[in-house]
């Protein structure tokens, strides 16, 4: 009698590259951008994205925030139909112009430039300077500090963290194309499945949780497939036989068509 196994993986998808574990992994770019669709349309991961709209621009830092933003890009200041048109459509023609409106945003919303200086620990001069472009990165420490404030403010306002600031312990239930990995063996396909870890014997704990809001918020997406993967590798029961995850072992995802996540 033929032996039906899987079909051996296809030929490389794109990757994106991300950090965990104190290790750089690789994903599919496609799960990530199914992560990425998911918080649009996903009711438990509204709110969790460091990306605001446009109309929450105008309110945040009001019409001549955002024309400095198009000045600090090299820009011509846009006019008040321009920035309606931008408001109405939910969309910022010019990459550079929302990068720097979305900064200048984020900052506000942690109390402004002098707060963010003192809570990051660099001058108030440093802060300004990114605010307008003319440091795209802070130094390492600065940098981690900024990240880890704006990706709190989002998960409060989010409700994903608890009065006392710990946080809410994740559900969550994921569809999508998955396939192996064993070190020099073939990899394969095991198609279209959905993992229900929120019923598994080891459902996701609050340090995971905080981990995985923490990524959301941050629209770190690969990082997002990667803490995903990591715990269908280690703890999910129906992929026992592996204890380590990287690139060349565990459960990988080709593509996500959707994530669900609840906070309780």
């Amino acid at each position: 009698m033929a032996l039906h196994l899987p079909t051996p993986r296809s030929k490389s998808v794109p990757q994106k590259t991300t950090g965990l574990d104190g290790l750089k992994v690789t994903v599919a770019a496609a799960a990530a951008a199914g992560v990425a669709k998911s918080q649009e349309t996903s009711r438990g991961l509204a709110g969790l994205t460091a990306t605001v709209s446009i109309a929450q621009l105008r309110a945040e830092i009001g019409n001549d925030g955002l024309r400095q933003a198009a000045i600090d890009a090299g820009r011509t200041p846009p006019s008040d139909r321009t920035l309606r048109r931008w408001a109405q459509q939910d969309r910022i023609p010019h990459p550079e112009v929302a990068e720097l409106a979305q900064r200048r945003a984020a900052i506000t919303r942690l109390g402004g430039v002098n707060a963010v200086a003192q809570r990051i620990g660099r001058s108030p001069s440093s802060v300004r300077k990114y605010v307008a472009g003319k440091t795209n990165e802070l130094r390492n420490d600065a940098k981690s500090k900024l990240t880890a404030a704006r990706a709190t403010d989002t998960m409060r306002k989010a409700g994903v963290l608890n009065p006392d600031g710990t946080p809410k312990v994740a559900t969550i239930r994921v569809t999508g194309r998955v396939h192996v990995r064993n070190g020099d063996e073939a990899g394969y396909d095991y198609r279209t499945r959905t993992l229900d870890f929120g019923n598994s014997d080891v459902p996701f704990s609050a340090d995971e949780s905080r981990e995985i809001a923490a990524a959301l918020a941050n629209d770190d997406q690969a990082r997002v497939v990667a803490i995903l993967e990591r715990h269908a590798t280690l703890d999910y029961p129906e992929n026992k036989g592996f204890d380590v995850y990287g690139d060349q072992f565990g459960f990988h995802f080709d593509a996500i068509e959707k994530l669900d996540v609840t906070w309780h």
